[in-house]
């Protein structure tokens, strides 16, 4: 295979996912509710109703879980979990097909997956950051002078740095919190797939619009589950012209704000704000500064509304 550029690897370590299973048919708060009760970040968060096992699943620092852990009622708790992102992808379809190709060849289980803007992120087992990060070096046409950027915490000059600009803050949150600007995509096909790590393998060749470079989706999340199948999303202007478990019309929604990705309670606030409008929500996902909220056929402009009572819109 030819190789895909792209412009790096950025490598998050020392995180822990908590994940809450059959959200509608549970009394406990959503876990988004109790992350922002209790001041946490989530640096990953998705939320799936369209299949038939609902979920929140949120990533958290390690250092924050000592703050949690006498919370129960939201299921499985995987420990020491990193988190994996290539930049930018651009939203290319043909980005997309090749990446997952490599994972079906290398048949490497990751636990979540998901994009923003910029960055398609993973969320793996850190026994298996090593493996990732060579299936992705050796894969994509990386610049020459490029390795591995790990982001690791430095307290003592987070700490220095709230002191000189409060700004900065990740316990801070406006009254009104500003973005960039609140995009709606309507008419969009939103599709649901079961695949194998085989069916990945020879993704390119079942789906001949992955090979065409100017084709975008406007989304994609993916998860494993139980059996090793990976469940996969994507938002696309019209069908992949392959069977799908799932398939329905769609809208996005997709913002993004200064500091996004450091501060607590943002995507608390916006899936708040949908569920007292009963909005329903399909999808979404929270990675890095973005977040990106699918919403059945004809609930955007009403759902775009509702969010500018909690975000201010230049």
């Amino acid at each position: 295979m030819k190789q895909i550029k792209i412009n790096g690897i950025r490598l998050n370590k020392n995180y822990i996912q908590v994940t809450q299973d059959d959200i509608d048919g549970q009394n406990h708060s959503p876990f988004y509710q109790t992350m922002e009760s209790n001041r946490i970040n989530m640096v990953f968060m998705t939320l799936n109703t369209m299949d038939e096992s609902s979920f929140i699943s949120g990533t958290i620092a390690s250092k924050n879980f000592r703050r949690f852990a006498h919370q129960d009622g939201y299921g499985e708790k995987h420990w020491n979990v990193s988190i994996i992102s290539i930049y930018p992808h651009n939203y290319n379809l043909r980005l997309l097909g090749y990446l997952l190709s490599l994972l079906g060849r290398h048949k490497l289980s990751f636990r979540h997956m998901a994009c923003s803007n910029a960055m398609l992120t993973f969320v793996i087992e850190q026994e298996n950051c090593d493996g990732f990060l060579e299936m992705l070096s050796a894969g994509f046409d990386l610049p020459e002078s490029h390795v591995p950027f790990e982001q690791g915490e430095n307290d003592e000059l987070t700490q220095f740095l709230k002191k000189k600009y409060p700004e900065t803050r990740a316990t801070y949150i406006e009254e009104k919190i500003k973005t960039y600007g609140i995009a709606l995509v309507t008419d969009l096909n939103l599709g649901s797939y079961i695949f194998s790590f085989d069916h990945l393998a020879k993704i390119r060749q079942e789906i001949p619009s992955m090979e065409d470079k100017e084709n975008k989706f406007f989304y994609t999340a993916a998860y494993m589950n139980p059996q090793k199948k990976i469940c996969f999303f994507i938002l696309t202007g019209k069908s992949l012209g392959i069977a799908a478990h799932k398939t329905c019309t769609a809208e996005l929604l997709s913002f993004h704000g200064p500091h996004f990705g450091d501060r607590h309670s943002i995507i608390s606030r916006a899936l708040n704000c949908l569920s007292q409008k009963f909005i329903p929500v399909l999808r979404a996902d929270c990675t890095g500064a973005s977040i990106g909220i699918i919403l059945p056929e004809g609930r955007g402009k009403e759902a775009r509304q509702a969010l500018m009572d909690v975000f201010e819109i230049p």
